[in-house]
């Protein structure tokens, strides 16, 4: 009984902003916090575990309204981000897709590749991670 109400309680904790009961495994795409003008998602390209943390694998892309859906700008080429925060920074499934994996794998690889104890993972709505990690790319030139 312990483990239903557990895996229940799991479920519900999944179910997307948009009231479909739709998880986060349901969709690798969801739209995330976008300016105006412009639409913003992230593709789930992986997911693991890290110790106790569930940590998903992600990159973020973003459209001008209006574009067509080959005009595209990736923002981040990959992000580690812990399961709560990915929940709070998404919104509902989209269909929009991004096929190519060459710069996210790139980063991946270079992510994996740090000590465990230096890899950076977002533990705050990915908008914040991103700013973040703006910032620190400005004070390094």
């Amino acid at each position: 009984m312990t483990s239903y109400r557990a895996a229940l309680a799991v479920g519900l904790a999944l179910i997307s902003m948009s009231g479909n009961a739709q998880t986060i495994n349901d969709h690798a795409l969801w739209n995330i916090r976008s300016d105006a003008g412009e639409t913003r998602w992230v593709q789930i390209r992986e997911f693991a575990r890290q110790g106790k943390d569930q940590i998903y694998h992600i990159d973020v892309y973003r459209r001008e309204n209006g574009d067509l859906e080959e005009f595209y700008e990736r923002l981040v080429d990959h992000m580690a981000i812990e399961k709560e925060a990915l929940l709070n920074s998404i919104g509902q499934a989209i269909e929009i897709g991004v096929p190519d994996r060459q710069a996210y794998e790139r980063a991946l690889t270079e992510w994996a590749r740090q000590a465990p104890t230096e890899r950076f993972v977002c533990r705050s709505p990915i908008q914040r991670c991103m700013q973040n990690a703006d910032a620190l790319i400005a004070n390094d030139f």
